[in-house]
């Protein structure tokens, strides 16, 4: 069968898409990129935003009436979404097979049958995408699931507990894909940081493994939370000078209140949060990413300014900035909510700070020569690429430079991109 692939939400559920289509490719089944081609189609979704939620609810409505127009064609919902609330995606894709993330292993047998099956609240299966070298760029998913349990929160729902993928297994696929000219890694988890703890084992000494394969790549490392983080910060910061790896950190703040952090019921406070930070500034020129949650149940205007002041501290390279959204099930659902007339405000203040700080920390480099690893094809013209601390560069050159490394002066910043011409 043709097998047409739509996925929503983050990198890890990107990976558990190549993840599907390694699958079905073994099983025989052609992946295609046209729609109306396609003799199934997979969605896999996303539970983490309410708008989101609307989104993939529109979706699958439009494709129940795809389907009933194209006799015999099939749908299959899979992902968080479909697990969190697999009602839900009945009532608007009442013939489609429903999976959760833990069950996508089962994803061959919905191309012969309905299944619902929202699996496990661990990953037993854990599968791996192939690596065949059509693109230069592999994310592995190396776990799911997280330890945490923030208030906010529908993924310890959704993706269940912690469920780390084998090393030896990891390593393997790692190995063939540098064999196989690899250019860029992604090493992908709901909390990267916590890795390993269980099975024994941990995130530095995967990486330390990983390492040991000589090649042309860049590896490039998740989202990891500070609480798991601080416990393995000094040997992970040992390993990333090594020049493969991306001088990159995405740590999500979430709120620079204390009081805030309690009720989310994050484990650190703003001021281990800033320390973290600190320490891997210390030791390398990091581009930090970071994630702030804005209008959080209760949140007073003096928590709001706590968090744009550990911002300023912080000073960081890139910021999402997320509204907060009643998710089902969660604890925060039935806290004293803030009106969408105060969230949009503090969002709209977060997003005109959020602009300055990152375009300061651009303008650094205008007039400088950067090496960068040109990645993707820019929209208009030229290409984007990455300089060593995973900056984005657009690039005025030929398209046929993809995947080179070349040297590049920067001519102009913006908040979240540098502008620059092949030296």
């Amino acid at each position: 069968m043709k097998v047409y692939i739509e996925t929503y939400g983050c990198w890890l559920n990107k990976a558990d898409s190549q993840v599907v289509a390694s699958m079905l490719k073994k099983e025989g089944h052609e992946v295609t990129d046209d729609l109306e081609e396609a003799d199934v189609v997979v969605v896999n979704t996303c539970a983490v935003r309410l708008e989101t939620e609307r989104k993939i609810a529109r979706r699958l409505e439009e494709l129940e009436q795809w389907r009933k127009r194209c006799y015999g064609r099939k749908v299959v919902v899979i992902g968080c979404l479909a697990k969190a609330r697999p009602a839900f995606v009945a009532s608007v894709s009442p013939s489609a097979s429903i999976l959760g993330p833990n069950a996508i292993h089962l994803i061959p047998k919905t191309l012969r049958e309905r299944i619902i099956d929202v699996g496990p609240d661990r990953r037993s299966v854990f599968e791996l995408p192939t690596y065949d070298g059509s693109s230069r760029r592999l994310v592995i998913p190396v776990a799911v699931g997280c330890l945490g349990s923030c208030s906010y929160c529908i993924m310890p729902i959704s993706r269940g507990r912690l469920s780390s993928c084998q090393p030896q297994k990891i390593s393997s696929l790692f190995a063939e894909a540098v064999s196989k000219g690899v250019k860029e890694v992604y090493l992908v988890a709901q909390d990267l940081a916590s890795y390993g703890l269980d099975i024994g084992t941990s995130l530095p000494a995967l990486l330390r493994e990983l390492l040991k394969h000589e090649g042309d790549y860049m590896i490039r490392l998740g989202m990891m939370e500070p609480s798991t983080l601080s416990v393995i910060a000094r040997e992970l910061l040992d390993l990333y000078p090594d020049a493969r790896m991306y001088k990159y950190l995405h740590l999500p703040l979430q709120s620079g209140s204390d009081r805030i952090l309690q009720l989310m019921n994050r484990r650190y406070t703003s001021d281990s949060f800033v320390e973290l930070v600190d320490l891997f500034r210390s030791r390398v020129d990091v581009f930090l990413a970071t994630d702030v949650i804005v209008g959080f149940p209760t949140e007073t205007e003096e928590d709001f300014e706590r968090t744009c002041k550990v911002l300023e501290r912080i000073s960081p390279d890139k910021v999402h900035v997320a509204r907060y959204a009643l998710r089902p099930f969660t604890k925060a659902a039935s806290m004293p909510q803030l009106s969408d007339h105060v969230k949009k405000e503090r969002s709209r203040v977060l997003d005109f700070l959020v602009k300055e700080l990152t375009l300061k920390r651009n303008l650094r480099y205008v007039g400088k020569e950067v090496e960068v690893l040109l990645t993707d094809i820019a929209p208009k013209e030229g290409l984007v690429g990455r300089m060593l601390d995973y900056r984005p560069v657009a690039v005025k050159c030929d398209r046929d430079m993809l995947w080179k490394r070349v040297t590049v002066v920067i001519e102009e910043a913006k908040p979240h991109v540098l502008l620059g011409r092949m030296a």
